[in-house]
């Protein structure tokens, strides 16, 4: 039997939660001014995957002409009163042109390469919070996936982590604020380029993938923006 100081604890984490969750969608509706639609956790590559601060979800939806995803549950506060309430502090953004959204099949975006890419940087950054705390800082990661749908000889997708700058990265919650981390696409070239520039080289590129009009956006064929360099 569950005494009344467990009870009590256990109701009080549901609200929590069920507060984060509330004002998050309530500000990401007002943001990309569309209607969000769940995706389920269990589409995840997940298995026994790492332990996000409640659970692992993510939310998909039009935003323009693209066709998006976004993690929702990074940002969840921990069971511990001690822990965190906006959790680890982001949540992870893809957008795409590439991929259209339909409200009528909300699911289908999951068949694409724009969910398990999402999926898995979600995870990654849930597994390794230190990456959280560099992106917070603003600095510009850069990472590797096995991603079936889009990959190059080796069976490698890149992308690179930042906080953008041509869309609003705060998402303000009644828990406090959220940084939007995004993840772009990077082609193969690009890849190869980054290895052994550093920070130095993921900020250039970045740098170019703005100068490029490709911002934050996640296109799987384009030129490559190093190309020239």
């Amino acid at each position: 039997m569950i005494n009344q100081n467990t009870a009590n604890k256990v109701n009080s984490y549901a609200e929590r939660l069920q507060r984060a969750t509330t004002s998050r969608h309530r500000s990401l509706q007002y943001l990309f001014q569309s209607e969000l639609f769940p995706l389920s956790s269990l589409m995840g590559p997940i298995g026994d995957g790492p332990e996000w601060p409640s659970s692992a979800a993510w939310l998909a939806f039009q935003h323009g002409n693209c066709g998006c995803i976004i993690s929702d549950g990074l940002s969840d506060p921990g069971v511990k009163a001690s822990e965190p309430a906006t959790g680890l502090g982001l949540e992870v953004y893809m957008e795409t042109p590439d991929i259209a959204f339909c409200s009528d099949d909300p699911m289908a975006i999951a068949d694409s390469w724009l969910f398990p890419m999402t999926a898995e940087v979600s995870h990654t950054l849930a597994s390794y919070p230190r990456l959280c705390e560099k992106l917070l800082a603003g600095e510009v990661l850069s990472a590797r996936f096995n991603i079936v749908h889009i990959k190059d000889g080796r069976g490698l997708a890149g992308a690179l982590l930042h906080v953008p700058n041509s869309l609003s990265s705060q998402i303000i919650t009644e828990m406090g604020k959220i940084t939007l981390v995004v993840a772009t696409l990077i082609t193969v070239e690009e890849l190869r380029w980054l290895s052994g520039r550093g920070e130095a080289g993921r900020r250039a590129l970045l740098g170019l993938l703005n100068e490029a009009g490709v911002e934050h956006r996640s296109l799987a064929q384009r030129p490559s923006v190093v190309e020239a360099l």
